[in-house]
């Protein structure tokens, strides 16, 4: 099978809906030809008209639009790919003025135009799926975020006290806010001298001596970042954008061996110590973290489970998924056409 791909690198998550599968896809001996958006460069059919299927991610500008009504002429088949909904941008987001609130509703509408000319459409929930469905998009299939072998990092970790990480995109600013993870985190430093609080992405109002920000990792790097946290944390507060999220935060703690403690709401209801992890409520930060950053032996468990469980979550696994649906997809656009 020959896959296309439409999409752009601006986004992390395109590892894990399309260059993480679709790579694997290519080893086990499919032709995958990818059309980078962005940077200046011109999408033309013609560059995989000869695909049997295009996987389109996010992208719904006229360029896609045009482009993809072409390809379906064509006998290609069609499948569009979203881990998101933009109506749902919290406005704590720094993102909220420019693709929230009108923007957002108007995005979705041109989204919801590709979704409906898409023989398949993938998403990473069924709270979004749903919402999928109810803008007319036909055929519609979750398939959950999956890992790269390179998560699956086991340097040694190479620091004294107890490191609390968190690794979040700017849009994670409302559960900052919402949730006071600043306080909580503060009274964690206050009440255990050995703690120390490293994140990624968003940036907390703590003091530098044992604080730590990076404003980005990269995802080749984003491993071995991980590795050297001795807890993780996720926490989503109680809005409509964080219940449509994915589980795939506390899968690359996991994957890197670290036990996590993540709110119990959205993607991580339901898991916990099977999964490496601790699920708990909005006021249960501090005393969770002060508790699991003492009990070495504790810690140890969970890491063990982790590890396991995110084994369990490799692409490997789950590749024949992604193969479903594509496949799926050319076949519908050939019978179209026939």
């Amino acid at each position: 099978m020959k896959i296309g791909a439409i999409y752009n690198t601006e986004a992390f998550n395109v590892n894990y809906r399309v260059t993480v599968p679709l790579g694997l896809l290519s080893q086990r001996g499919h032709s995958v030809v990818l059309a980078e958006m962005g940077k200046g460069k011109v999408l033309l059919a013609g560059q995989l008209a000869d695909c049997d299927v295009v996987h389109v991610y996010r992208r719904a500008e006229p360029a896609v639009a045009k482009c993809v009504a072409e390809l379906r002429r064509r006998g290609v088949g069609i499948t569009w790919d979203n881990d998101d909904d933009p109506r749902l941008i919290p406005a704590e987001s720094p993102s909220f003025k420019e693709l929230g609130g009108f923007h957002g509703e108007r995005d979705f509408r041109a989204q919801a135009k590709i979704m409906q000319r898409a023989h398949v459409v993938t998403t990473t929930s069924e709270v979004l799926a749903e919402r999928y469905r109810q803008a007319g998009a036909g055929s519609v299939v979750v398939i959950d975020n999956f890992l790269d072998e390179r998560q699956y990092a086991r340097e040694a970790r190479a620091h004294d006290g107890i490191v609390i990480g968190w690794v979040a995109g700017l849009e994670h600013r409302a559960d900052v806010h919402r949730l006071g993870m600043t306080s909580a985190l503060r009274e964690v430093l206050e009440r255990d001298p050995r703690v120390r609080v490293v994140t990624a992405g968003v940036k907390l109002d703590l003091a530098p001596d044992r604080y730590t920000h990076h404003a980005r990792i990269p995802f080749d790097q984003l491993a071995a970042a991980l590795r050297q946290f001795d807890i993780g944390i996720a926490p989503l507060a109680d809005i409509p954008f964080n219940h449509a999220r994915s589980d795939v935060k506390v899968k690359e703690y996991a994957a890197a061996g670290v036990p996590w403690v993540a709110s119990d709401r959205g993607p991580y209801a339901g898991l916990g110590a099977r999964c490496g992890g601790i699920t708990i409520g909005d006021d249960a930060w501090a005393d969770t973290l002060v508790s699991l950053a003492g009990a070495r032996i504790k810690r140890a468990q969970l890491r063990r489970r982790a590890e396991a469980w995110g084994k369990s979550q490799h692409i490997a696994q789950h590749v024949d998924r992604w193969e479903a649906v594509l496949r799926s997809a050319a076949e519908q656009a050939r019978r179209q056409v026939a």
